[in-house]
């Protein structure tokens, strides 16, 4: 758990809102796809900060006082195993284990049923391609309200 209690340090220290740890594979199929214009393709963001929504669930999630706020109870209806409080508005949802579980069958159903308990409304549907409706309150800066 020293991976976590360093990535909660350092939030802290520079007030960031998100941090997410997975597989470079996880984080590239979630935030990017490939979209037709015409002659080939271009590589296309799903999102382009935290301030347009969340691309998805991660092996590990931290989420700062913006998200916890956006979630509210909602945090708390996540199985124990799968959150973990790290002080003041600062949570760790983690959907499994390991990093690799992520793509595979179960790793995918975790993620679905934690999104379900979360909001699929704050959460970039790759389905039909469309940003989050629900986004953490920053301010004209894109920075998080304390």
């Amino acid at each position: 758990m020293a991976h976590v209690e360093q990535v909660g340090e350092v939030m802290r220290l520079f007030q960031s809102p998100l941090a997410i740890s997975a597989l470079a594979s996880d984080i590239e199929r979630k935030y990017w796809r490939w979209v037709p214009d015409g002659v080939g393709e271009t590589l296309t963001p799903n999102v382009r900060g935290y301030g347009e929504g969340l691309a998805g669930l991660f092996w590990r999630n931290f989420y700062g006082p913006p998200f916890v706020r956006m979630f509210g109870q909602r945090l708390d209806a996540l199985p124990p195993e799968c959150r973990k409080p790290l002080g003041a508005e600062l949570v760790l949802v983690q959907p499994y284990a390991l990093p690799t579980d992520a793509g595979t069958e179960a790793g995918l159903a975790r993620e679905r049923e934690l999104i379900s308990l979360l909001g699929a409304e704050c959460f970039y549907d790759h389905e039909h391609h469309t940003l989050p409706a629900r986004r953490p309150i920053l301010d004209a800066l894109g920075q998080p309200l304390h």
